[in-house]
């Protein structure tokens, strides 16, 4: 713990030396005809060779504008705001890192639009963009979006997998974290796919991809990060969105959302709710056979219905208060409460063949899951002077509750129709609480116009209370399951601290730096008596270099160090019950994984872009099955690798085949290798896949657009398993009326039913198949009217990234 104290003073001292240039000053004021001060204006300064934009910044309440740091040359100065006319300076010549000079004032003159009248619309964007340092799926007008859930978008975006248990893999990578609005969800995988399946797709702006993350976020997620934003409106007055869908796949879907929002002087007021009720359901068939002494086998073929039905309530809500023209606080506040209620039937063959089964297990279960969030965050960010210096500090505390029931009844039959045995008759209650506390600050530090630098410190303590308790029915009482009931308490804090140095040379863009968490953490298997804690230090290197040789032409290069440690959820011992003999438990000796990344891009035209990279992952978590030859049960575990190995290659292009037709096609390729002992067997198997995702939008007219998307995935290997061909066709019609305040959406994913999870694995003495097919064919209409007084009066302050990791669906 001491090295860590020694890392964090190191990086304050180094952040609290500040160097001053000599700078610039441009001085200037907005105000209307009346000469009545205009602070929402929006003021750029312009580089007369070449318009391009070199600084914004925001008047004060006086009007008054400053731009500080500027560097000699010919610059003007130009100021907009919806509703008035555009206006500009005269030629300014800085000749002078010392001058400062005076811009004058910039009358607006009202235009002819009343604006309680206008529409504000954002700027078409494309639906996939690519950006310095990720890739931006942006969704919030997309047709392919309405009506979905936060995981039925992300499974849609370019180089995003979910496998049949909710993994989500990045460019072929497991081991992705995955925030909202940039805060890390710290959640298990279960939890996480609960969460997201709660979020509405109606809510989320955008999705980040980010496969090489710098120093100044959490070094955990081996394969990068998925940023989901959500929507965010700082209009002025009051206004809001009501949002109505309806959607029929294996059963009926409905969800509805109510977005307001109130704007008045210093204070922003939001507030979003969401209901979701949906049924649904899946299948999925698995065949295993098991080796026996002389030559023998025994087969299982199962053949498994789940029927699903899921209803949630979600909120979220707010208060902005600008407390001077530099300090901003925050407060938000959002959760979630939902349930779900499973009826699963199962129906497994057994025998030397399935064709002539000795005996026949039927299951029948019935899961009954409720589950709560509520999360607080209050945030606070002071802008020090005009130079840019920047302090921003988020504390957030939340609570994620589980209470999971089943039921099952196993029946044992012969060939006859006879039962074999008595049923075997199990219930199990398994209540999770999961405390999140987080507290960190950031702060930014500009020299001059090219250098900044940043630094932070953070804390979380994540602690999780899981009780699982499972019965067997034994003479018409119920008797406790010694081997399948256990309680299982863990604690992880992790304390973290990081330098980031950006500076700009001419046309190389450089940035360094290093961050260094300390993790603590306790699992403690209560039941069965078995405790493992563990502490450790790690340090965390990043370097980012871009080279702009022109406009047309831009190459970037990155390494980074990244940490995954075990999901608590597959550290816990109990396990998982699906029947008597099958089931899923986890590991509690998981060590962390490591990874060093290295990702080369290049940018054609500022819209074509291709990248490339390796990563090399040590003590890699690789999930397996293994088998029990005596007892003839099979288990799903994870367990570490010795190594992974990465190689991929990503091609991102946007093409305009018509005026009315427009483009986004992405190929992400990639070899994958896994290596090390497994099972007491030795693992080394690898092997190219690909994955093509290509969206069309037309438009038809100016308000109606029509939008498709085609996906294709080739077979894959991940540790032991082989994973089949998948291909799917989502299409979609999105018609506007008056003004675009009213959208009418209607979708249907997976249009021809062809996307089916076909798995396979033949490792040491273990044969298994499985078949899944997931509801993936659902059609949706979704009615979205906006309304209220639509004034552009943001709070526009430069958001930087910390600023965005303030909030929680």
């Amino acid at each position: 713990m001491n090295q860590f104290y020694i890392v964090i003073t190191a990086l304050l001292v180094c952040c609290g030396a500040g160097v001053y240039a000599q700078q610039a000053t441009l001085a200037g004021k907005v105000v209307d005809e009346q000469a009545q001060p205009l602070d929402l204006a929006t003021v750029h300064l312009l580089n007369m060779k070449d318009s391009t934009v070199v600084r914004t910044v925001f008047p004060d309440k006086q009007g008054g504008f400053t731009f500080a740091g500027i560097a000699p040359g010919s610059y003007r100065v130009t100021a907009v705001l919806v509703g008035y006319d555009d206006g500009a300076s005269e030629p300014i010549v800085v000749t002078s890192a010392a001058s400062s000079t005076t811009v004058g004032t910039l009358v607006l003159n009202s235009g002819n639009t009343v604006l309680e009248e206008v529409t504000v619309a954002a700027p078409q964007q494309p639906l996939v963009e690519r950006r310095a340092d990720m890739l931006v799926v942006n969704v919030e007008n997309s047709t392919l979006a309405a009506g979905n859930t936060a995981m039925d978008i992300l499974e849609r975006s370019p180089g995003v997998t979910v496998d049949k248990d909710d993994n989500i893999s990045l460019m072929g990578k497991q081991g992705v974290t995955v925030m909202i609005d940039g805060r890390q969800t710290h959640l298990s995988a279960e939890q996480l796919a609960n969460f997201l399946r709660n979020t509405d797709g109606n809510t989320i702006k955008s999705i980040e991809l980010i496969t090489n993350p710098s120093s100044k976020y959490d070094a955990s997620g081996t394969a990068g990060m998925i940023n989901i934003v959500l929507k965010k409106n700082r209009l002025a007055g009051t206004n809001g969105s009501l949002t109505l869908g309806a959607g029929y796949g294996f059963g009926h879907k409905a969800n509805t959302s109510l977005n307001l929002n109130h704007k008045q002087g210093p204070v922003n007021v939001y507030g979003t709710y969401s209901y979701m009720n949906n049924r649904g359901g899946n299948e999925i068939d698995i065949f295993r056979s098991i080796s026996l002494p002389g030559g023998a086998n025994t087969d299982f073929q199962q053949y498994t219905d789940f029927i699903r039905h899921h209803s949630s309530h979600a909120y979220r809500g707010g208060v902005d208060y600008q407390t001077s023209d530099r300090n901003v606080i925050g407060i938000s506040l959002n959760g979630y409460a939902s349930g779900n209620d499973n009826n699963n039937s199962s129906h497994t063959l057994i025998g030397q063949t399935i064709l002539s089964p000795d005996s026949t297990l039927t299951t029948a279960s019935i899961f009954d899951g409720r589950y709560t969030s509520l999360a607080v965050n209050v945030n606070n960010q002071f802008t020090i002077d005009t130079n840019g210096r920047k302090l921003v500090a988020d504390v957030d505390i939340s609570r994620f509750s589980n209470h999971n029931k089943a039921n099952y009844n196993n029946t044992l039959f012969l060939p006859s129709g006879d039962m074999k045995d008595e049923p075997l008759l199990s219930r199990s209650d398994m209540p999770t609480i999961i405390d999140i506390r987080v507290a960190k600050v950031d702060y930014t530090h500009p020299f001059g116009k090219d250098n900044k630098l940043e630094a932070g410190v953070k804390y979380s303590n994540v602690a999780s209370d899981n009780d699982m308790r499972f019965e067997n029915r034994v003479g018409g009482v119920w008797q406790n399951a010694g081997n399948r009931t256990n309680h299982f308490v863990y604690e992880e804090q992790v304390a973290a601290a990081y330098l980031n140095y950006h500076t700009q040379l001419g046309k190389w863009d450089i940035q360094a730096g290093l961050r260094s968490e300390y993790t603590v953490s306790d699992g403690n298997s209560i039941t069965l008596a078995n405790r493992i804690k563990r502490d450790y230090i790690d340090f965390f290197p990043s370097v980012f270099v871009n080279y702009n040789l022109s406009d047309n032409h831009q190459f970037g290069l990155s390494y980074s160090k990244r940490i995954n440690r075990p999901n608590y959820g597959n550290l816990n011992p109990f396990e998982y019950f699906l029947d008597q003999y099958t089931f899923e438990k986890g590991n509690p000796y998981l060590r962390p994984e490591y990874t060093h990344a290295f990702d080369l891009s290049y940018t054609l035209l500022q819209r074509y872009n291709l990248s490339a990279g390796y990563s090399r992952t040590n003590d890699v978590i690789a999930e397996s099955m293994n088998q029990n030859d005596e007892t003839k049960q099979t288990w799903v575990s994870r367990d570490n690798l010795a190594k992974q190995d990465v190689w991929y290659a990503n091609v991102n292009a946007p093409v305009k085949i018509a005026k009315w037709w427009d483009t986004n096609n992405n190929l992400n390729a990639f070899y994958m290798a896994f290596d090390g002992p497994l099972n007491g067997e030795q693992l080394h198997q690898g092997q190219f896949a690909w994955q093509l995702r290509s969206n069309h939008t037309f438009t038809i007219w100016p308000t109606f657009t029509a939008e498709a998307s085609a996906n294709y995935r080739s077979s894959l290997i991940y540790s032991v398993y082989r994973i089949g061909a998948q291909w799917s066709i989502d299409a979609g019609l999105n018609k506007s009326f008056y003004d675009k305040k009213v959208n009418l959406k209607f979708s249907v994913s997976d249009v021809f039913d062809t996307r089916v999870q076909d798995v396979r694995t033949h490792f040491g003495g273990l044969h298994a198949i499985i078949n899944q097919k997931n509801e993936t064919r659902v059609a949706r209409l979704t009615l979205t009217v906006n309304f209220g007084s639509l004034k552009n009066g943001a709070r526009r302050e430069t958001q930087s990234e910390e600023k965005s990791r303030i909030s929680m669906p």
